[in-house]
């Protein structure tokens, strides 16, 4: 008789089980062994090679079989800067710059590691072949610039482009039905409209002109220039290596060969970074807890067009872990994300509030905190911001796309039958009925009143004054510190100073990373477990996602579908995501 399917699929799980286990044990010891510290030969420079996307959070399921291989998250790789500060066996950083996937709020946060460096008299340099705007930023918080002798400058000022997708959306027969709560929730509008509202102007170009500013801030610090000669320089875009020099942007030419320190005298990343990770594990503990992407209700995963989401069931999973565990004292929250599910992050605020009643919760933000970002945040102990960081954006929509007119131009014919009036209000093959559209805009009015109730007690304001800094507005960290959104600006370290005061400790604390960085078996012996057999719900939303062609409509509309769900709810998502090239 042939073996059942479930018999196979535990006798695999065992097999593999056995197998990890033996790999784990394996691992234990070749950590035990390894005791991460430098040769003895004399004090080293650390070499760092920066390039691609810097994670703020661990990564799941990749392709590694051994946690220690895991990739240098943004906040570790800080950790590493400041404890080279202090290493009296590393004389120096020199550091290898190609392009990088990090918002201004990144970069921010790893250039303050870098200035701190340069305070305790280290050298720092820093050779690339081309510099773009959060390249220069990051390079100029080290000190020294070298370029390629044919490398290229692209320090030209800070630009953004939005998408609207009325007319596409009309052409294949799709009619967006949405409703919004805030004068400035213009997260809907690119799907109604071809251009942005009188709303969404002022909004955009108060956060640009902020944006701006500390850019030209930051690289007038880093550079030791006045801040109009780095608006000149920017104006006249030096793109040669001798211009950029003349213009003080940078120090010299040079080949990366010719900086890099001998082998004898240097010393990877891959090899320091155990020392970092090793004292992490201490105790007492702060538990960093990551929230990383748009928020929806259920796992967390990615996207199949890019991008993560963050669900609420894990993250809540990773709260009641560190509330639970005595070794862990306070808890940081480090949310990177332009929110999501309206229900979602109530849940997700709620889980935090029980969190507090034990121990305190600070919040690091990074990129993003706003909307459901910033719900989420709204009720800890103490925010911390980038001055970069975009947050805000109290405010909330909600509706559906009417697919049916897609349908009918591929030569589907539908007809449905109902009972009740409102049977219907959340079909993704009919428009909003005049009472269906009533009742969805009180809800989402509830739900408004519900977040800057919540908001304002977080916060420790009257509900008009919250109101006053709501309405869906996206605010800059350093505008957020002004009107009493967030109460300090700084990275990661600053929040964990601060989770370590709330909790009375004075001794030095380890870190606890959740969610945990995951390897390929560990993956594999999850999917085995909850196998899963069978096509997942059909949502209207996501399909038109695939039907539509760019890589980043494909992205925002498979977001949008996801936070929607397979029935219209109420989001509360920030309008738009920041991107600086």
């Amino acid at each position: 008789m042939a073996m059942k399917k479930s018999t196979r699929l535990l006798l695999w799980t065992s097999i593999l089980g056995f197998l990890l286990a033996i790999a784990m044990a394996i691992a234990v010891l070749l950590i035990v062994s390894y005791d991460g510290g430098l040769p003895t030969s004399g004090p080293r420079t650390l070499v760092l090679e920066l390039e691609g996307e810097l994670p703020d959070a661990p990564s799941q399921g990749a392709f590694i079989l051994d946690e220690a291989d895991f990739p240098p998250l943004l906040t570790e790789l800080t950790q590493v800067i400041r404890a080279a500060a202090e290493d009296e066996d590393i004389d120096g950083i020199y550091i290898e710059l190609q392009p990088i996937g990090l918002g201004l709020a990144g970069v921010q946060e790893l250039a303050d590691a870098l200035y701190a460096f340069r305070e305790s008299g280290k050298p720092c340099k820093v050779q690339a072949d081309q510099l773009g705007n959060k390249e220069f930023l990051l390079a100029s918080a080290c000190g020294e610039i070298y370029l390629a002798p044919a490398g290229i400058v692209l320090v030209n000022g800070l630009a953004v482009e939005h998408t609207y997708y009325a007319d596409t959306l009309e052409m294949v027969g799709v009619k967006p039905n949405f409703a919004h709560v805030g004068d400035f929730k213009t997260a809907v509008e690119p799907f109604e409209r071809t251009g942005p509202s009188e709303a969404a102007m002022e909004a955009n170009n108060a956060m640009l002109d902020s944006l701006y500013g500390q850019f030209v801030t930051l690289a007038a610090r880093g550079r030791g220039l006045e801040e109009p000669q780095v608006r000149t320089a920017v104006d006249s875009l030096p793109l040669t290596p001798a211009a950029a020099q003349e213009a003080g942007l940078i120090d010299g030419v040079a080949y990366a060969g010719e900086l890099r320190p001998d082998d004898d005298a240097s010393i990877e990343l891959d090899s320091y970074l155990p020392r970092v990770r090793r004292g992490n594990r201490q105790d007492p503990q702060i538990a960093v807890i990551h929230a990383e992407g748009s928020i929806v209700s259920g796992e967390s995963g990615a996207g199949m067009f890019g991008g993560r989401y963050v669900g609420d069931i894990g993250l809540i999973a990773d709260l009641e872990e560190a509330r639970d565990d005595d070794d862990v004292v306070a808890v940081v929250l480090r949310v990177n994300s332009p929110g999501g599910s309206g229900l979602a992050s109530d849940n997700i605020w709620h889980a935090v509030q029980a969190v507090r009643e034990v121990k305190p919760v600070v919040v690091s933000m990074g990129d993003y905190a706003a909307s459901g970002g910033y719900y989420i945040a709204m009720g800890c102990d103490h925010i911390v911001a980038q001055p970069g960081t975009l947050t805000g954006s109290i405010g909330v929509f909600g509706g559906k796309m009417n697919v049916r007119g897609l349908y009918e131009k591929l030569g589907f014919h539908l007809h449905g039958y109902k009972r009740g009036e409102l049977a219907d209000i959340f079909s993704g093959t009919s428009d909003f009925s005049e009472q269906g559209r009533a009742r969805f805009e009180a809800y989402l009015d509830t739900f408004y009143t519900l977040f800057i109730g919540r908001a304002a007690e977080g916060r420790g304001m009257n509900v008009d004054a919250m109101h006053a800094v709501a309405q869906g507005r996206v605010w800059t960290g350093a505008q957020a510190l002004e009107r009493g959104l967030v109460d300090d600006l700084g990275g990661l370290d600053v929040a964990i100073e601060h989770a370590r005061g709330l909790a009375g400790v004075e001794e030095e604390t380890g870190i606890l990373r959740l969610p945990r960085q995951r390897t390929f078996v560990e993956e594999l012996m999850d999917d085995l477990q909850n196998a899963r057999i069978g096509p997942s719900a059909s949502n209207p939303s996501l399909e038109l996602a695939r039907l539509l062609g760019g890589e980043g409509a494909l992205q925002t509309l498979e977001t949008m579908a996801r936070v929607l769900g397979t029935d219209a709810s109420v989001v509360a998502m920030s309008p738009y995501l920041i991107e600086i090239d």
